[in-house]
C-alpha cells in the first residue's frame, strides 16, 4: 500500500506548495497527489480552486491570469518546479481541475514528466479521451457525490470497455453506503484495477480497506507513514464494526 500526501503534507503546510510536497516526502509517503490548472499564458499551475481565495486570499482567478501575475502574489508553483523538487523514484497522482485545457495538461506531463504519473480527473470526458490516445500513460477515474447515480452496468462500461488504470474512491463513501462500498472494492479488485482511497486520515480506516488498497490519499502523511510502514501491533478489534 503506497501513501501519497494529499496536496503534499497540508496538516502542517500551505496545500499545493513547494514545502508542503517537500515535506511529505521528507516524512516518507511514496509521493504526492496534486491539482493542476492551465494559466492564460498555458503554464501549468499547481493549485486546487480555480481562485486563490480559499487558500491565499487573494481574488485571483487562475486561468484567466498569467503566470507571472500568480507569483507575484501566491507561492503557487508551477507543475515543472514540482518535477524537479521530488525525487524521481515518487509517484506523482496528477488531478485534472482545468476541464477546458485537460489534453493539453495531459501532452505537457508526458513530455516533461520525470517520475511515475497517475493521471485522475472528476471530469470522466477528459479521462476517457485521453486514455484512447496515450494508452502507455495510467489514467485514473475520481469519483465523488457527482456520480452517486452510476449505475453498476455504468461502472462496468467504464472499467471494462477502456484501458482505465485505476479507480479513485473516496474513503466517505464507507461512512455513507457500506454495502456500495465493499461491492465496489471487491468488483474493481476482481477486474484487477488499481484502487485509490482518498482522503483517508483514520487509522481505522486504513484497517478496513488495507485488503483493498493499492494507494491511499492522505492529510497526515506522518501518522499514515508510522502506522502502515512501521508495523505496530495490531489495532484494537473494535476498528472493525464498519465491517
Amino acid at each position: 500500500m503506497k501513501i501519497l500526501g494529499h496536496r503534499g503534507y497540508p496538516e502542517k503546510y500551505v496545500e499545493n506548495t513547494i514545502d508542503s510536497f517537500k515535506a511529505a516526502i521528507d516524512y516518507g509517503a511514496d509521493g504526492v497527489e496534486l491539482d493542476v490548472y492551465m494559466t492564460l499564458d498555458e503554464k501549468i499551475v499547481v493549485t486546487h480552486d480555480s481562485n486563490l481565495r480559499r487558500v491565499f486570499n487573494v481574488d485571483l482567478e487562475v486561468t484567466k491570469s498569467f503566470l507571472k501575475e500568480i507569483k507575484e502574489v501566491a507561492p503557487v508553483p508551477e507543475l515543472i518546479e514540482v518535477f524537479n523538487v521530488l525525487p524521481k523514484e515518487k509517484l506523482i497522482n496528477v488531478e485534472i481541475k482545468d476541464k477546458e485545457k485537460g489534453e493539453k495538461i495531459v501532452e505537457y506531463v508526458i513530455e516533461n514528466k520525470k517520475h511515475d504519473i497517475i493521471f485522475s480527473s472528476f471530469e470522466h470526458e477528459i479521462i476517457l479521451k485521453c486514455v484512447e490516445k496515450y494508452k502507455d500513460e495510467k489514467f485514473g477515474l475520481l469519483f465523488d457525490e457527482r456520480h452517486q447515480n452510476l449505475s453498476f452496468e455504468d461502472i462496468r462500461e467504464l472499467f471494462e470497455n477502456h484501458n482505465i488504470y485505476s479507480a479513485h474512491l473516496p474513503i466517505d463513501l464507507l461512512y455513507i453506503d457500506k454495502e456500495k462500498f465493499f461491492s465496489l472494492v471487491k468488483y474493481l479488485k476482481k477486474i484487477e484495477k488499481k484502487i485509490v482511497f482518498w482522503t483517508v486520515n483514520k487509522i481505522e480506516e486504513v484497517e478496513v480497506i488495507k485488503d483493498f488498497a493499492d494507494i491511499i490519499i492522505t492529510n497526515s502523511v506522518e501518522k499514515m507513514v508510522g502506522y502502515i510502514k512501521n508495523k505496530p501491533p495490531k489495532f484494537p478489534s473494535e476498528v472493525f464494526y464498519f465491517i
